[in-house]
């Protein structure tokens, strides 16, 4: 599986690895890919759904039952960090997703973006170990790079719903897993049975973004060709990049907006949902979120440079290699959807 290198992570020294498959930019981390040599974000920063997950799974092969008498009791209103009712029994043997609002908005796939609130615990404890209403915001995961019982159970659930969720150990992090990146140093990672409570906020597909894409106004081309920079692929559809063979590096980061989108400008601190194009400067080595299938997500706090730019557009950004050269000069092209 092929393995997106790093953007620049802006007011921080640390070079942080962005992977097709197995990482999320969400909560201002990336996590390692699948085989990749990227090195992963700060334990303290990762929410626990992005922990690095277990292998992939086929959803059609799993029973996923809607209800269990084990599943605990849920109190509280949306909105609002819950607390849980244990039932006493032991959990679920299947993964298990109880509806406890209904959603009226467009159904989530596997491939999708979902921008969501939640708290999770291990079974039978009251603490929970991670919960995005602690920080007060949802958070947008690509459901390709969560825990397996994530992917499969909310896919097929409506923006607005309010789910519970059962994952057994095999869907989420196993019974002990070892060597693996927790959410906070000093935590153990959550082992066993797993249960959350998710609200769906919003989601964001690859067609979502191409869509916004295919109207944009092309405007960059001629800095883009006196930068040494090519990009292919018709607005709203996969795009490739190459540079030139002898192009100068750049010595910082670089953003040329190729085509002008006509949404609404990313704020500071906005995370976008994003199809993503990369080669390394020589070309040895390219990645395309269009051809593996899943929705990257950018963050204008990582690379300040995307700061007022319109959603819906098209954008090239360049960044040099890393300082101690454990990753080259990169060129990326993105197209950018709606903040989430």
């Amino acid at each position: 599986m092929p393995s997106f290198p790093s953007l620049p992570t802006v007011g921080r020294a640390k070079r942080r690895g962005l992977a097709l498959g197995a990482i999320a930019l969400t909560a201002g981390l990336t996590l390692a890919g699948c085989g990749g040599s990227s090195k992963q974000a700060d334990a303290a920063d990762a929410p626990a759904a992005t922990v690095s997950p277990l292998a992939r799974v086929d959803c059609s092969t799993l029973t996923i039952d809607s209800d269990s008498a084990a599943l605990p009791t849920v109190s509280g209103d949306a909105g609002a960090k819950p607390t849980l009712a244990w039932s006493g029994q032991a959990a679920p043997a299947n993964l298990t997703v109880k509806t406890l609002d209904e959603g009226t908005g467009e159904a989530v796939s596997g491939s999708d973006i979902v921008n969501a609130s939640y708290a999770g615990w291990e079974w039978g404890s009251d603490a929970t170990f991670d919960a995005s209403y602690d920080r007060g915001a949802p958070t947008p995961f690509s459901l390709q790079q969560v825990v397996p019982g994530w992917t499969c159970g909310l896919a097929g659930h409506r923006v607005g719903e309010r789910v519970l969720m059962s994952i057994p150990p095999e869907l989420g992090y196993g019974q002990g897993m070892t060597g693996g990146q927790t959410q906070a140093a000093a935590r153990k990672p959550p082992q066993g049975p797993l249960v959350f409570v998710v609200e769906i906020v919003s989601k964001a597909s690859s067609q979502d973004v191409e869509s916004a894409v295919s109207t944009a106004t092309m405007e960059g081309e001629e800095t883009a060709t006196a930068r040494g920079i090519t990009v292919t692929g018709a607005l709203g559809s996969e795009a490739t990049i190459s540079v030139a063979p002898g192009t100068a590096e750049p010595t910082a980061p670089e953003v040329i907006v190729l085509a002008r989108g006509t949404g609404q400008p990313l704020p500071a601190g906005a995370t976008a949902a994003a199809n993503v194009a990369f080669s390394t400067w020589d070309g040895s080595r390219t990645g395309s979120t269009w051809k593996e299938g899943v929705l990257q997500t950018v963050q204008t706090a990582q690379l300040k440079g995307l700061e007022g730019v319109p959603t819906g557009s098209r954008v090239i950004v360049l960044t040099p290699p890393a300082p101690d050269g454990s990753a080259p000069s990169l060129a990326y092209v993105m197209d950018l959807g709606e903040a989430l």
